[in-house]
């Protein structure tokens, strides 16, 4: 595996697409893009649910066909697709909804009704991630109450199982991956300090700690398998101090042990946060973009999107919540990742130019 580090200093943007709520990229573990068909597309929240969105020749266009499906949905989403179909899980702050598409040809369409999930009880929803397992089967995870649960499509989404065996902090999040013939788990725990992970194959695991101690806990997570299957979770720590690494890359093999690498110091001038890992190419790279806070400076720098420690994109606006795809990077095609501000606006960095 190689570690990419590009440079693209000075990588200044205009918004590729606009849409009616703010920072329409986040959340932390969530991929909003997928490529298929021949092109980019994009699911993106809006005022009174989400849209799809295209990338063509001219630019990105809304598939305005799909509103209608959308429309009163929870517009948070996180999107595991093939050449074949799309699924969403959708959320809110006490609401969920699964959602799939279909291609037909030209274009994609509703795949059955979305399935809408009602939480009960104290807590709420920061966010939610979605997986398929080699059986074909679907699998939503997420926090609620300080607790992880999962929920797939073989029990009709209706059951609803504890992952966890202790209580997080109310601000720790989870995300859910297909690995080795199974899923795994992978969550924060800040109150205790530590990283968790519980993998299922034929039934769940025990609990088992990727890390634990010296701040090594915060709520960003980002999950990518490469074709080897190995899995690559990268997260922040709270070593919230200047000279301090404030990234961690988690690196599972096959055999099931896990490597942490940290990274990304904190410096008087920039701050690293919510870090993307993505993986492509041959031989297989390991890309890795993430948030850049100004802390001194003139005010419009505000936060950049880099990728090593060159910059990809920076705008007028301060940038954040960098999104990409949660399969390999496609071979042939731009390799393309979006952030967003807080006016709804949407840009784009390639990760490809400069690459062999």
């Amino acid at each position: 595996m190689i570690f990419a580090l590009l440079l693209f200093w000075g990588v200044s943007a205009e918004p590729v697409l606009r849409v009616d709520v703010p920072s329409p990229t986040a959340d932390k573990p969530q991929s909003k893009l997928w490529f298929a068909q021949g092109s980019w597309w994009a699911w993106l929240p809006v005022k009174g649910g989400s849209s799809v969105w295209r990338r063509g020749a001219t630019g990105w266009s809304r598939e305005a066909e799909l509103d209608g499906a959308l429309r009163g949905l929870p517009g948070q989403a996180d999107v595991w697709a093939d050449a074949a179909s799309a699924c969403a899980v959708l959320v809110e702050e006490r609401r969920l909804a699964v959602a799939c598409l279909e291609w037909a040809g030209t274009g994609y369409r509703p795949r059955g009704k979305p399935v809408e999930i009602g939480m009960t009880g104290e807590g709420k929803l920061e966010t939610a991630t979605i997986t398929r397992d080699a059986k074909g089967e679907w699998w939503i995870g997420y926090g609620w109450g300080r607790e992880m649960f999962v929920r797939r499509s073989g029990d009709g989404w209706a059951v609803a199982v504890k992952v966890s065996e202790t209580l997080a902090s109310a601000d720790d999040i989870c995300a859910v991956v297909a690995v080795s013939g199974g899923v795994g788990m992978i969550w924060s725990d800040q109150a205790v300090d530590v990283v968790w992970f519980r993998w299922h194959g034929k039934e769940w695991g025990k609990v088992e700690a990727i890390e634990r101690g010296g701040k090594t806990a915060d709520d960003h997570i980002r999950a990518a398998v490469g074709a080897d299957g190995r899995l690559h979770v990268v997260m922040k720590n709270s070593r919230d101090a200047v000279g301090e690494p404030q990234l961690v890359m988690r690196v599972r093999d096959k055999a099931g042990r896990w490597r942490n690498r940290h990274f990304a110091p904190r410096t008087k001038e920039y701050e690293p946060s919510r870090p993307l890992v993505l993986l492509g190419g041959r031989p297989e790279r390991e890309f890795v973009v993430h948030s850049r806070y100004a802390r001194t400076g003139p005010a419009p720098r505000g936060s950049q999107i880099v990728s090593g420690e060159g910059v990809l994109l920076e705008a007028a606006r301060p940038l954040n919540d960098v999104t990409g795809t949660k399969a390999l990077l496609p071979p042939g095609q731009p390799w393309i990742v979006l952030a967003s501000d807080k006016d709804g606006n949407v840009y784009e960095g390639r990760l490809d130019a400069g690459v062999p």
